[in-house]
Order: C-alpha cells, then sequence, then structure tokens
C-alpha cells in the first residue's frame, strides 16, 4: 500500500509530535518531513514527496496568506489547514484561499484522518459543524457581502480590523489620512454599517483582518 506523505507545518513541538504518533499508528500515514514557520514551509514545498501539507496557520510568518504563495511554488499541493480556530468564517477564508480541507485541532482524530484521506484523493474536506454553521449563516443573513467593496476598500477594512490606526494606515498605503476615511465611510455606506463597533463585528463575522 502505497502511503500518504505527510509534512507538517505547527510551530509547537507537542503538535508536531502528536502527529507524528497519530501517522505512526496508521497503515496509510507517513510524516515525511516537519516545519515550524511559514519561510521554512515555503522551502519545504520544493520537494517531491509531499503529498498533504497539515498547515497551522497562526504558526511565525504564517496566516491565511501564507497558502496561495504555497500553491504559488506547488500548485499541485493539497492542503489541510489544522487549526485552533473553530470560527466558520475563518474556514471558508482559508477554503477560498486555496486550502482543500480545514480542521479543528480539537476534533476527533478519526475526523482529521478522514479530511486526509479525501484530501489526498483529490476531495475537499470541511470539518461538519463548520459547513453546517456557513450553511445555516447564509441562509439567515441578509448583510451585504464583502464582494461589494473595492480591492483598496477591502485593505483597509481589514487594517481597521486589525487594529491599526487610520495614520498608519495611511502612512502603510502610501496615501493621506483623508483618504483613508473616505474610503471608509464609503465601504461602511456599502455595507450599511453605522459604527466602528458594527465594523469590527462585520469584519470577524467574515474572517477580515485575522492573522
Amino acid at each position: 500500500m502505497k502511503k500518504i506523505r505527510l509534512w507538517v507545518a505547527d510551530d509547537h513541538v507537542v503538535v508536531r509530535n502528536g502527529l507524528r504518533q497519530i501517522a505512526a499508528a496508521t497503515c496509510d500515514l507517513t510524516v515525511a518531513g516537519e516545519s515550524q514557520n511559514g519561510q521554512d514551509t515555503l522551502k519545504a514545498m520544493h520537494r517531491k514527496d509531499i503529498d498533504v501539507l497539515l498547515l497551522d496557520i497562526t504558526m511565525p510568518a504564517g496566516g491565511i496568506e501564507l497558502i496561495p504563495k504555497l500553491l504559488q511554488v506547488r500548485p499541485s499541493l493539497r492542503i489541510v489547514v489544522l487549526s485552533m480556530h473553530a470560527e466558520p468564517q475563518i474556514a471558508a477564508r482559508a477554503a477560498r484561499a486555496g486550502a482543500a480541507g480545514y480542521v479543528t485541532k480539537d476534533a476527533d482524530v478519526e475526523v482529521l484522518l478522514h479530511a486526509i484521506r479525501m484530501v489526498a484523493a483529490g476531495g475537499n474536506f470541511m470539518e461538519p459543524r463548520l459547513a453546517d454553521a456557513l450553511l445555516f449563516e447564509r441562509i439567515d443573513s441578509h448583510e451585504r457581502s464583502p464582494a461589494v467593496l473595492t480591492r483598496r476598500e477591502r485593505e483597509i477594512l481589514e487594517r481597521l480590523a486589525s487594529a491599526e490606526s487610520p495614520a498608519g494606515i495611511a502612512a502603510s498605503l502610501g496615501c493621506s489620512v483623508k483618504t483613508v476615511s473616505v474610503h471608509k465611510s464609503r465601504l461602511m455606506r456599502k455595507l450599511g454599517i453605522e459604527t466602528n463597533a458594527e465594523l469590527f463585528q462585520y469584519a470577524m463575522r467574515h474572517g477580515l483582518g485575522l492573522a
């Protein structure tokens, strides 16, 4: 039987050791290697003996933004995000970025094994409770999607949700504080948001502004 070759990217030694033990206890999995930050993980993706990457999105130099970078290095890579975040919006954001699977770290081992096997076979997997939450959120929610925002408006929303000040955002984007304020007003109007608290809550519901 050909084994599924895993790469484990997580900054916690206990997690990496635990995943090695899980793989060792199964007949169809093996851990080909491990890394503890985004840079080393990117370098590792040049290897030819990796079938599935188990990715922690909160490790140093990680984040959901790392997913498309990994796929740029290796387009055929199958990624299962293994995360402490149980918010369905974050799972959806990871899927949009290119992850083939999403499992929380408190899930049963059998759920993780099922996800790995399904993704290795070319399928996709999201932990059922998160998938159900997203389904009912779509049915119940009438708020406007972030898709109505321009690229700059979305970027400013994400930075505001990450607690960056308007002055800091202006400096990073090379524009004036007034320009940032104008974009903020426009995006709030588009989304039907009236207060900063509502702005932050909206961003959290949609997985924006998170590492």
